[in-house]
């Protein structure tokens, strides 16, 4: 996590599938792909309030910022001793009070990450619900054209 020199922003590194997968245990990552669409969309809901409430602690227009302090940490991926611990339930909850023990410095990535974590696993369900209802559509659409050309002749 780094502040901007424009005094704008903060930023977090963001990572791939594989960059994501570093900082969880495989346990982890095993029960929440069995978690159902439905747990996994709400637990998704409440890391994005997480890492939402996270970035509300910095304020990057703050005269105590040292830049060039800052500059060391540009692009920069977090360490592996952010690391979560091994959760197999109330993922919610271990992910917040993991967050909340790290490092002030790291605490943007270690949020990120969780919620970024979820995303990807979630994604897959997303895709089908996406062709689900594109499927649909299109097939409610045929019918509504079939069924005009049979009233206009």
């Amino acid at each position: 996590m780094w502040f901007e020199r424009d005094r704008r922003g903060v930023h977090s590194m963001g990572l791939d599938a594989r960059g994501q997968r570093r900082y969880f245990a495989a346990e982890t990552i095993a029960a929440l792909e069995e978690l159902p669409p439905s747990e996994l969309d709400a637990l998704h809901d409440v890391l994005a309030e997480l890492e939402a409430d996270v970035l509300v602690d910095y304020d990057p227009e703050d005269e105590a910022i040292d830049h060039t302090e800052e500059d060391r940490y540009r692009m920069v991926l977090p360490p592996t001793s952010l690391a979560f611990p091994a959760v197999t339930d109330d993922f919610a909850a271990a992910f917040t009070a993991h967050v909340e023990s790290v490092d002030r410095r790291w605490r943007l990535d270690a949020s990120a990450l969780a919620f970024e974590l979820v995303g990807t696993v979630l994604a897959p369900h997303l895709a089908e619900e996406r062709a689900r209802r594109s499927a649909t559509w299109r097939l409610t659409a045929r019918r509504r054209r079939g069924s005009r050309r049979l009233r206009r002749r």
